[in-house]
């Protein structure tokens, strides 16, 4: 099992493509999107080459495959033009680990729920975060489009670990292996 980690593409159709053109590449058995998929919101300028409609069309073209986040900038509207449901939060039990998902705008790193599990992901900052405290690994992929930390990332996730990687080069960040 492999998964392909996203968050924050906020409608960039450049970016989107980018991101999904690594799921040809790998192959994952899903695509986990940590939320703002469509829309940029107030306070950021539109990213590049932003076309919701136009990501709408890509992300439904892989709705089998995605677990998508509900993120602060999804709205009713986004569930009725999408082909796969968004949840609020979700756990995943994989390579004997459970795994807490969410965007990062109510559990977050400085607010965690009552039992986060063996790895606790958020999106929401646009800051790529991959490192442990304690008994807990904490990631966050970043942002597909509109970094904060001046680094386009995602992350990886299978049996071997969890990786940081940049968006263009395909260059780790930063890697835990379990």
């Amino acid at each position: 099992m492999r998964f392909l980690i996203g968050s924050d593409i906020h409608g960039s159709l450049k970016y989107a493509s980018l991101f999904f053109k690594k799921a040809e590449d790998i192959n994952p058995t899903k695509i986990i999107l940590l939320g703002d998929c469509y829309y940029c919101g107030a306070r950021n300028d539109p990213p590049e080459l932003y076309a919701p409609k136009e990501v709408v069309k890509l992300l439904n073209s892989y709705a089998s495959k995605i677990i998508a986040i509900k993120g602060n900038c999804e709205s009713e509207v986004d569930s009725l033009v999408s082909d796969f449901p968004f949840s609020e939060i979700a756990l995943m039990f994989v390579f004997g680990k459970t795994i807490t998902l969410t965007h990062g705008h109510h559990y977050s790193f400085d607010n965690l729920p009552k039992d986060p599990g063996d790895i606790f992901i958020q999106g929401h900052t646009h800051i790529g975060v991959l490192e442990r405290k304690d008994n807990l690994i904490l990631a966050n992929p970043g942002s597909v489009s509109i970094p904060k930390d001046g680094h386009n990332s995602y992350m990886v996730l299978d049996d071997n670990g969890i990786k940081l990687l940049d968006l263009f080069d395909d260059h780790i960040y930063k890697e835990i292996q379990f």
